[in-house]
């Protein structure tokens, strides 16, 4: 028979399983994080050839390609309806990863609409692009989507302004005005810049659209970007008929 001593050792451990796990998978993502290379994405981009095994792929569909901001905004799909609206996010990818997964990842479904929203990896930890560095990459991700003539027309998210890091508004605001110049030769290009939607009074972000981190979005401050993309590709649609 085991002794209390032992009972009790036990049922610690136990106890202390869920937390070993979640030290673990934290331990995997701050690796795959740090790690430069594209292809620590490879499995996520096994995950998703399996689940599209089992999905019928619509045709001239919304392609939304990001990182972990992509993957959280799961209502977005119900907003752009009647339009399908595939969500294509990739670890915490920067743009150099979805440009080396591009292939399966957007041009595979042969959108008539791609839609590029960047996180937080172009900015920190994983990249810290400079706005010249960001204009660059986002110039040779959308030359990737030309040169496989998947896309009628191409949106970018411009980089939000964070809670956490209010020592990068300068970089984003140059950012996206380096976008913007760049859409200016661009004839299919539209950049959305949801910053003025996403600030408070004070013109600072509002945490009220955040999540706790201070990084990535709450579902109100998604229920703003989505009003802006729908009304863009709405508008769009209509100077096209």
């Amino acid at each position: 028979m085991y002794q209390w001593k032992s009972l009790r050792t036990i049922a610690g451990l136990l106890l202390c399983l869920p937390v070993i796990h979640f030290a673990l998978l934290l331990s995997k993502d701050v690796n795959n994080y740090l790690n430069p290379s594209p292809e620590v994405w490879n499995a996520d981009i096994a995950d998703l050839i399996d689940s599209d095994l089992d999905k019928t792929i619509p045709e001239d569909p919304i392609v939304v390609i990001g990182g972990h901001r992509v993957r959280l905004w799961k209502d977005l799909p119900a907003g752009l309806l009647p339009r399908q609206t595939l969500l294509r996010p990739l670890g915490d990818a920067t743009l150099e990863d979805l440009s080396y997964h591009f292939d399966r990842l957007a041009a595979f479904y042969r959108p008539d609409i791609l839609v590029i929203f960047p996180g937080y990896a172009d900015l920190h930890l994983r990249d810290e692009k400079t706005p010249e560095d960001f204009r660059d990459s986002m110039r040779a991700l959308l030359k990737l989507d030309e040169e496989y003539g998947a896309s009628s027309w191409r949106y970018v998210i411009a980089p939000v302004q964070m809670p956490l890091h209010p020592d990068d508004e300068e970089r984003i605001s140059k950012i996206g005005a380096a976008l913007v110049l760049m859409a200016e030769e661009t004839p299919d290009l539209t950049i959305i810049d949801p910053n003025p939607m996403l600030r408070g009074s004070g013109g600072a972000p509002n945490p009220d659209y955040y999540r706790g981190d201070g990084v990535n979005l709450s579902p109100t401050g998604y229920a703003r970007v989505t009003l802006l993309l729908a009304s863009e590709i709405k508008a769009h649609e209509e100077a096209s008929q």
